[in-house]
């Protein structure tokens, strides 16, 4: 007994060190950042090396940068598009899965298939016809446009995930419904979203933080204020005191970097519980 309990007094200890070793790696470069962003000026590497932040050159930071840039304007655009896409992904994705999940029509497995390979080609495969096109259609520089390519990738992943949280609910709480007098309409909004809620909310958050992150499609197809969001403020940062084009500012970069970092992070903590109780429901499954 007492040696079963040395093992696995060892195995704790063991588990902890590996827990703490995978927090460092993952915290400590989050933490470099606000070390950058406080750091003096631009001395991002000193003699001997600090890791605690010696000046609160950070307000002044963000005053330059705020008058620089419209960071309210990028902001207003990054949370309009991230909102707005998840919403839009999340009712049409509920109602393509529960087609898919429940009316039994040839071809339904192909239609997962396709939806799964279509998220397995690269996004830089599709710039320059989808360039041409929003050209075409004069749809370069636009909210609305924006909206259109946030939307499209976030569909595929997000029908899978319904389609299986969907497969989950017993037909005959729909089928009771229908007796109680509920139409099609209604049993969706009051019976099968209830159920399942978990798989929505998860799919939420991890879908707003996929639009909230999104830099390399506003950079390609957004090019005015009135349409570019907080992740491109941090290419537009580092040249805010450039002296020369081989200049770049890391403590403006990171002060940014803050900004876009620090929303996520609270989002996360908020919804966590929503995510761990989705994620055990089977909702990758």
């Amino acid at each position: 007994m007492t040696r079963w309990k040395l093992q696995k007094g060892v195995l704790n200890i063991g588990f902890y060190i590996l827990l703490a070793l995978f927090l460092l790696i993952i915290l400590l470069p989050i933490y470099y950042i606000f070390l950058t962003a406080f750091a003096p000026g631009d001395r991002v590497f000193t003699q001997p090396l600090t890791y605690v932040p010696q000046s609160l050159d950070i307000i002044q930071r963000y005053e330059r940068i705020f008058k620089a840039l419209p960071i309210a304007q990028y902001l207003f655009n990054t949370i309009f598009l991230a909102t707005t896409s998840t919403l839009i992904s999340l009712a049409l994705s509920f109602l393509a899965a529960y087609a898919l999940a429940r009316f039994n029509f040839p071809g339904t497995n192909v239609i997962l298939l396709i939806l799964l390979g279509s998220t397995m080609l690269p996004g830089v495969s599709t710039v320059i016809p989808l360039f041409q096109m929003f050209q075409t259609f004069k749809l370069m520089n636009t909210l609305h446009g924006l909206l259109l390519l946030y939307v499209s990738p976030l569909l595929p992943i997000t029908v899978w995930v319904l389609v299986s949280f969907i497969k989950q609910v017993p037909t005959e709480v729909e089928d009771a419904a229908k007796v109680d007098g509920a139409g099609f309409w209604s049993m969706l909004w009051k019976v099968v979203i209830p159920m399942i809620r978990p798989g929505m909310a998860t799919m939420f958050v991890i879908n707003f933080i996929a639009g909230w992150n999104e830099f390399f499609t506003p950079l390609i197809f957004s090019r005015g204020p009135a349409s570019k969001v907080i992740t491109m403020a941090l290419t537009e940062a580092q040249v805010i005191d450039a002296s020369s084009q081989f200049y770049a500012s890391w403590g403006n970069m990171s002060a940014v970097a803050i900004l876009v970092t620090v929303p996520v992070f609270i989002i996360t903590l908020i919804c966590q519980r929503q995510i761990v109780e989705g994620l055990s429901s089977g909702v990758f499954k």
